[in-house]
């Protein structure tokens, strides 16, 4: 458990630091010994901690449990352990502080190393992060390693829901803003919705033959409403403004 709960600790980054465990001990108003967790806040009884903590602890706990438990079945019936691990994670990134998301799917891919040097541990980890997939961009392997996209094609109004399973190609992308806007998470801009939308309208208005000062002028209050002074569209909207007889 020691071992596991390091590997899944936050990044050097985080102020928590490593994950252990501690003794446990009584809390007010529970007649239970309530476990606890050591890092650089001190010990904490479970029930005190942050959701994003308890979450790595539970599936911490989970894993470890699991094996170990099989183990013992395994010697109670006088059979080999078996050398295979499927481990499905919803929402993986769920409570956790971007840091730690960039580094959690990895970590679990290592996992193996805390348990069993020779244990096959196959992961089914179902995300709406970007951050989860940047950060498995080097460790990848088309040749075992799938990704899906689960989509909702059809819904009638009966509330009938087809659900497909789509298998993808795995991209390497970069950038956590490219992963945004791919076909994975479907974002026009990697941005706010009201940016998204001023600047769609602005380019609608680019396209014109012929737009009138005004409709320029009402759009630029968007845009000054929606983007950063540094926004890299600027630049762009400033000339098409000036050539069109409108100063910004």
């Amino acid at each position: 458990m020691k071992k596991v709960l390091e590997r899944l600790s936050p990044p050097e980054q985080s102020d928590l630091g490593i994950l252990r465990p501690g003794e446990p001990v009584r809390i007010p108003y529970d007649v239970r010994s309530m476990p606890t967790i050591e890092h650089s806040y001190g010990s904490v009884p479970i029930v005190y901690t942050s959701a994003g903590v308890r979450r790595v602890i539970t599936l911490a706990y989970l894993i470890v449990w699991a094996w170990e438990e099989h183990k013992i079945q395994s010697r109670l019936i006088r059979k080999e352990p078996q050398r295979r691990m499927v481990i499905l994670i919803d929402e993986l990134e769920a409570h956790l502080h971007p840091q730690w998301q960039r580094v959690m799917l990895s970590a679990l891919l290592d996992i193996r190393q805390d348990l069993e040097s020779d244990l096959q541990v196959q992961l089914m980890v179902a995300t709406h992060s970007p951050l989860v997939m940047a950060s498995v961009e080097t460790k990848f392997d088309e040749r075992v390693d799938k990704l899906f996209h689960l989509d909702l094609p059809k819904k009638d109004l009966l509330d009938n829901i087809e659900v497909e399973l789509k298998e993808i190609p795995f991209i390497r992308r970069g950038r956590v803003d490219a992963w945004l806007t791919s076909d994975v998470f479907g974002l026009g801009l990697a941005s706010s919705i009201e940016r998204e939308n001023a600047i769609r309208i602005a380019k609608s208005l680019q396209d014109q033959e012929n737009p009138s000062s005004e409709e320029i002028r009402i759009t630029s209050e968007k845009l000054k409403k929606a983007l950063a002074e540094d926004d890299n569209f600027w630049p762009r909207w400033i000339f098409f403004a000036e050539q069109h007889g409108v100063q910004l």
